[in-house]
């Protein structure tokens, strides 16, 4: 390699180059697109990116946690988030791009109007890759230091510089709060360890008759010699690795045997996936790791319940600085919906909503249907006389209490002569 270059190459070029040769340190191959090369980082950041996309973003009241209906923001984040890309398509790429890289960015672009309820309003997000934009400081003397974001567009637009409140930027794990980590960063031993066992594994396999001795008896052979030896013999068996090895009196072949129980340790050394679900935060059976004494059910209500709002927390609190105004957030706030997998068994809901507990429409929404607004009694507390409601069962009580008892006529007794 040289270190003067050409007018002509372009800095990518020469930036690679000094990385391939070592010049510069290089985390490529656990970190950045390149560690999908790596099975399990790329189902775990699957894993990870498809639950956060699939899981609806809801608007919530604060006052009384009723659910907002859908308006122009909760479409841009559940339905579709621009002209060519669906909600789920952008929620997914923005949480690859974060987890691989640490941060991920997206343009909020405004209704430009200055009257009406939508005015100011996100009307589109247009996603941009992490190498199309910079974090940027700016001092301001006698003012605290602060930073924007500058978008390099692929395309002919020039480049542009944002505020933050323009930008949502994710990031999961952060020591200035500006700018993210990626978990990855903590798993380059156990990659490179990984991958390590996958070349033995592969050159023990692709060994073929290199995995072996041949002995030329009573001869003293040159370097030369046994060199075109062994590409005579080589050439002798190429395509044949399964036929017979034909030699004559004056060879001696002998294959090398090879300690399967290495073999087997590599094969089935699970400590690098482990480390890398952990990482992750997901759970080591979807892995395919066993996770003894705990049901499937058990994991996955775990892995949503304490899991998955270490991404929940951290998106659905940049939604709320970015696309809500600062009167909204006063008044709303966003969560995901994971009610449908987290729901409590309907025989425990039952048995809250005949104990006075929970409302019908309660139970409803917990297990994520909407509510019935048409049946009264579906908004009032019921109670074990038949699951009526109490207002039913007091009023019956009462007009049971009024009736006269029996053999009386208008509460007198009847006389008989």
């Amino acid at each position: 390699m040289s270190f003067f270059r050409s007018l002509n190459d372009s800095s990518d070029d020469w930036a690679m180059d000094y990385l391939n040769n070592g010049v510069l340190p290089s985390n490529r191959n656990f970190m950045g697109i390149g560690a999908l090369n790596n099975s399990d980082v790329l189902t775990a950041v699957s894993i990870v990116a498809g639950d956060v996309a699939r899981f609806p973003i809801l608007q919530i009241r604060d006052s009384d946690d009723s659910i907002v209906d859908e308006n122009t923001v909760t479409y841009l984040l559940n339905k579709r988030s621009n002209d060519y890309s669906s909600a789920y398509s952008w929620k997914f790429a923005m949480m690859v791009n974060a987890i691989l890289t640490g941060n991920s960015y997206t343009r909020i672009i405004r209704d430009p109007t200055t009257y009406g309820k939508d005015a100011g309003k996100a009307i589109e997000l247009e996603f941009f890759p992490p190498s199309q934009v910079a974090i940027n400081y700016r001092d301001r003397p006698g003012v605290k230091r602060e930073y924007y974001y500058t978008f390099y567009p692929e395309d002919d637009r020039s480049p542009f510089d944002l505020e933050p409140e323009d930008v949502i930027h994710f990031k999961f794990f952060s020591s200035d709060g500006i700018v993210g980590r990626s978990p990855l960063l903590s798993l380059g031993d156990e990659i490179n360890l990984q991958k390590s066992g996958v070349d033995t594994l592969g050159r023990f396999f692709k060994s073929g008759l290199k995995g072996s001795i041949l002995k030329v008896n009573g001869a003293k052979l040159s370097k030369d010699a046994r060199r075109k030896i062994r590409a005579d013999f080589e050439y002798a068996q190429e395509g044949d690795s399964n036929g017979p090895i034909i030699t004559d009196s004056t060879m001696d072949y002998q294959p090398l045997e090879v300690d399967t129980n290495v073999l087997n340790l590599i094969n089935s050394n699970n400590w690098s996936t482990s480390q890398i679900a952990k990482a992750m935060r997901i759970p080591a059976y979807k892995l395919a790791i066993n996770s003894p004494n705990q049901s499937v059910n058990q994991l996955a209500a775990g892995y949503i319940s304490n899991d998955l709002p270490f991404y929940f927390k951290p998106i659905v609190s940049e939604f709320e600085m970015k696309l809500l105004t600062d009167k909204e957030r006063h008044k709303y706030h966003f969560d995901f919906d994971t009610r449908k997998q987290t729901a409590r068994p309907v025989t425990e809901l039952v048995a809250l909503v005949e104990n006075s507990i929970l409302t019908p429409n309660e139970v409803r929404a917990e297990l994520g249907k909407k509510a019935d607004d048409n049946t009264l009694e579906m908004n009032t507390y019921q109670s074990t006389l038949n699951t009526v409601s109490l207002a039913l069962k007091d009023e019956y009580q009462k007009n049971n209490k009024a009736q006269p008892k029996g053999g009386d006529v208008n509460g007198t007794k009847n006389n008989t002569n």
